[in-house]
């Protein structure tokens, strides 16, 4: 499952600013060049046709500005014809960067992320100089984890941060850049001690130096939530009676409580791409703690039985366990509803709420099938109360002994 993309709720035709002379990028990195200091060079083609010959007289600007009126039409495959135009056939003009620049958001616009790394790439190498490098960079830096090249993630990702000119909301771009590119290679750890320094550094600035755009600091608190589901997640009874099993289904459910609260103050930071992945994970957190509950080895008999009475044992185990947890279907099917109405009253759609309805549609069918009980359908059918948002102070939904208990045969 992709990470939101801050630019991917704008439609394509708002990624560029159409306006001649101008390299444009997402929201705050478009900005206007400088009308040329001097005469641009001019090719002119004659190739044959019925009537003899056909001649073609063009120069970089009438290129650019051919690409600048595709791209706004979103004739993105004309658009980034005419800017390679400009760039292959005019390595001298200063129309290079910008064409470049525009012709990776083309790339981008197209699905063709590599197409675009590789505009954004070549802009860094032959325009070191030009203060399209800077947006371009940042560019990368997004396609990179896209494209799941961690290192030259990673490598941008520094490059960006020892630059002394980023303003704030520049600078903590960078930074969550960093943690998720580390939490996608696994490092995570890393990612984890990462995403913490950017949430501190953003919440330590003085109002004039203030974060303003809260994407990206949502972004890094989404990172240190998915290492504490990661971590979560991480925690597996092994096989053994009850006393082998508990400390880890204990520990297991703690760590689902930092976690989750981890991914409310995800939620409160109030961006909608990020508030509905929050929510498709805090119930995910518990469905998967009911999955490993549930095939969790059986403990032994706390005294001996026949073979034969041992099939019988585990099924009863099963149906004893499969009442307790029955909670935790509940609980995923609470915050999974919650989340879609949230989704519903912003209007944003995504992947995750996607997958947000199809997991939702595969509890309420586990839930019919478990064995009656005080916790089972009937319960859920009530439903939370809905409110506008997932609740400002969460409860504890799981608890340590409630989890212990998980393990105790009947």
């Amino acid at each position: 499952m992709r990470l939101p993309s801050r630019c991917s709720t704008l439609p394509p035709s708002a990624l560029t600013v159409v306006v001649v002379m101008l390299a444009s990028g997402c929201a705050h990195r478009a900005r206007p060049t400088t009308e040329p200091t001097r005469l641009e060079e001019m090719h002119i083609t004659a190739r044959p046709d019925a009537g003899g010959f056909a001649t073609e007289a063009v120069d970089a600007e009438s290129l650019f500005r051919a690409g600048v009126a595709a791209q706004r039409h979103e004739r993105f495959v004309d658009a980034l014809t005419a800017y390679d135009r400009v760039a292959d056939e005019f390595p001298a003009s200063r129309f290079v960067a910008p064409s470049l620049y525009n012709a990776g958001l083309s790339g981008k616009a197209l699905g063709r992320p590599a197409d675009a790394a590789e505009r954004f790439e070549r802009l860094v190498v032959a325009r070191p100089g030009s203060p399209d490098v800077r947006p371009a960079r940042f560019q990368l830096a997004e396609l990179y984890l896209e494209l799941e090249r961690g290192e030259d993630g990673l490598a941008v990702a520094d490059v960006l941060l020892g630059d002394e000119g980023l303003d704030p909301d520049e600078r903590v771009e960078a930074m969550a850049r960093k943690a998720q590119q580390l939490l996608a290679q696994g490092r995570v750890e890393d990612a984890a001690a990462q995403a913490q320094t950017t949430m501190s550094w953003a919440r330590t600035r003085r109002d004039e130096e203030a974060v303003r755009d809260v994407y990206f600091v949502a972004a890094a608190n989404y990172v240190w939530a998915e290492t504490l589901r990661l971590e979560a997640e991480g925690i597996v009874p092994p096989p053994g009676g009850v006393a082998v099993q508990r400390p880890y289904l204990e520990r297991r459910a703690q760590v689902i409580l930092r976690a989750q609260r981890a991914y409310f103050d995800v939620i409160r930071h109030t961006h909608p791409d990020w508030a509905a992945a929050a929510g498709y994970r805090i119930g995910q957190l518990y469905d998967a703690f009911w999955d490993a509950i549930m095939s969790a080895p059986v403990p032994p008999p706390q005294r001996p039985l026949p073979a034969e009475h041992l099939p019988v044992y585990e099924t009863e185990y099963r149906l004893y366990l499969a009442r307790l947890v029955k909670p935790l279907i509940r609980h995923s099917i609470r915050y999974w509803e919650l989340t879609l109405v949230m989704v519903e009253r912003t209007g944003v759609e995504s992947d995750w709420t996607a997958r947000i309805r199809v997991d939702l549609d595969r509890a309420r069918d586990r839930l019919l099938v478990q064995p009656e009980g005080p916790e089972g359908l009937d319960a859920t059918r009530q439903g939370p109360e809905i409110t506008s948002d997932l609740p400002e102070q969460p409860g504890d939904e799981v608890s340590a002994p409630a989890a212990s208990a998980a393990s105790e045969p009947g």
